[in-house]
């Protein structure tokens, strides 16, 4: 299993909580947009057209902290949401982390759906580099492809997270799930018990959950 402090790291960073840290007035920084002064999503270019390019842009806003590059690049319905509710997509930069993307899957026959496997690699509390892997999940729109979601890979030799942006509220719980589930498998390192079942094995597959 990945070290606590590791997938807290990744949650803190705002990964596993789309738009977690709600902007308003008074405590956004000066200079900053709020999320809903975002224009529409802009015209395809050929790079939109290719999925990991399109993660490779998305993850990289998310380590500079970009939240607009970050939010244009949500599929059209994370987008709202998140205009909506006022939220932001980027957490803060994190000028340690570094990113590494790899090429897309296409799992189902009419290749609307990618999945995009990456890396996010940073240094622990202690430390030590650190590698956590995420799989981005993407739709084809109109203008190309778009983030919808991730996998998240949070407990070793189990099923990944599954996180659909366009469904923030359930995102929400299952933060707050996850960090309850992280406390109590460290609980059990000191004294073992009989396997249990995870309430988060993906229960459906992504391609599944982002399609329409």
């Amino acid at each position: 299993m990945l070290s606590r402090s590791s997938i807290l790291g990744l949650v803190a960073m705002g990964l596993l909580a789309l738009g977690c840290n709600k902007s308003n007035d008074q405590g956004a920084a000066p200079g900053t947009p709020a999320a809903t002064s975002n224009p529409a999503s802009p015209a395809p270019d050929p790079a939109s057209q290719d999925a990991k390019v399109v993660v490779t842009r998305f993850f990289e806003a998310i380590r500079k902290g970009d939240n607009d590059t970050a939010t244009q690049l949500l599929t059209t319905a994370a987008r709202k949401k998140a205009e909506e509710s006022g939220r932001r997509v980027a957490p803060e930069a994190a000028d340690t982390a570094r990113i590494e993307v790899e090429e897309a899957e296409y799992p189902t026959p009419e290749h609307d759906i990618a999945h995009v496997p990456s890396k996010w690699i940073d240094l622990d509390e202690t430390g030590r580099p650190r590698t956590d892997k995420i799989t981005w999940v993407c739709r084809r729109e109109p203008v190309g492809w778009r983030v919808g979601g991730l996998a998240a890979y949070v407990f070793e030799g189990e099923p990944p997270v599954l996180l659909n942006f366009e469904e923030p509220e359930k995102v929400a719980e299952k933060q707050k799930q996850l960090k309850e589930e992280i406390e109590r498998r460290a609980k059990q390192e000191a004294a073992p018990s009989a396997a249990q079942a995870t309430p988060f094995q993906a229960e459906t597959k992504p391609q599944d959950a982002f399609r329409r």
